[in-house]
């Protein structure tokens, strides 16, 4: 038991407040192939590309996908870290509480913490601002214009991550103290935690790996205007298969295999959104 976990037994508390998502960092076997796939079906915007990997822009606040090459075995797809943006971030304050709970933060440049949660998992401490700030405040492709081509959908959040650990009540527990997160569904074996306006979420569940190694398994993106028919005949218009998820998303794969879902801005479950409110 790490010196949080016995701290909270005492006083649970909440650390900082989450505003946002403020980065997913993706790794993938092409980073153009993935770039293009974003951009052309999210509308994201392309922030920043040298080459090797690119920022993708989106949604207000900016939440951002950066995609790099895989360093996994035959390039394989996974999210390497995800990073929360916290209200009033400053340097020595933040440091000052990460380090007092025992999590151990390193300096990630002039606006992010990493550290590890209860599960090794690497997250980060951001200022809303973002990591690299002079990028995600502008909507280019890159050149320094404009996407030249509009995108299918408009994405305008990170739905959900859906997380696989080892323990759930016990992430339940750290991102909810860490974070100020809000608990808007639980049922014993799982749950899902809410945070920003609007909302982003992660969805907690147990990890079916026989090690329980954590993973995020599936990203899910909010977008506009969303209509179940429509979106539908939109994914198989682009020949995506589009695997039904209720009345308020669809999933799909990316072009590494890797699992998206094509969510309505209410929600996966919208009832789910009422529980502790």
């Amino acid at each position: 038991m790490t010196k949080y976990e016995k701290d909270r037994l005492l006083e649970p508390r909440f650390v900082f407040k989450a505003t946002a998502v403020n980065h997913i960092s993706y790794g993938v076997s092409d980073s153009a192939r993935s770039r293009d796939f974003y951009v052309e079906l999210f509308n994201m915007d392309c922030v920043y590309d040298d080459g090797k990997s690119c920022y993708l822009a989106f949604g207000r606040p900016r939440r951002v996908i950066c995609i790099s090459e895989s360093t996994r075995p035959g390039k394989k797809p996974f999210v390497d870290h995800v990073g929360f943006s916290i209200r009033g971030f400053d340097m020595k304050v933040v440091k000052a509480k990460l380090n007092r709970f025992g999590l151990a933060p390193k300096s990630e440049g002039d606006y992010a913490f990493s550290l590890l949660d209860p599960d090794g998992y690497r997250i980060q401490v951001c200022a809303e601002k973002g990591v690299f700030p002079e990028t995600v405040a502008h909507e280019t492709d890159g050149t320094g214009g404009k996407n030249t081509r509009p995108g299918v959908f408009k994405a305008s959040a990170v739905n959900h991550i859906a997380y696989h650990v080892a323990d759930y009540a016990r992430s339940r527990d750290f991102y909810m103290d860490l974070f100020g997160m809000e608990l808007r569904f639980e049922d014993g074996k799982k749950c899902s935690v809410a945070f920003g306006e609007p909302e982003d979420a992660i969805y907690i569940t147990p990890s079916r790996r026989p090690d329980k190694k954590p993973c995020v398994d599936h990203l899910g993106i909010s977008i506009k205007g969303f209509n179940l028919l429509t979106v539908e005949g939109e994914l198989k218009r682009l020949g995506l298969n589009p695997e039904p998820d209720g009345d308020y998303a669809w999933t799909i794969f990316d072009p590494d295999g890797y699992k998206i879902q094509v969510c309505a801005e209410k929600g996966v479950f919208p009832g789910a959104a009422l529980v502790g409110r």
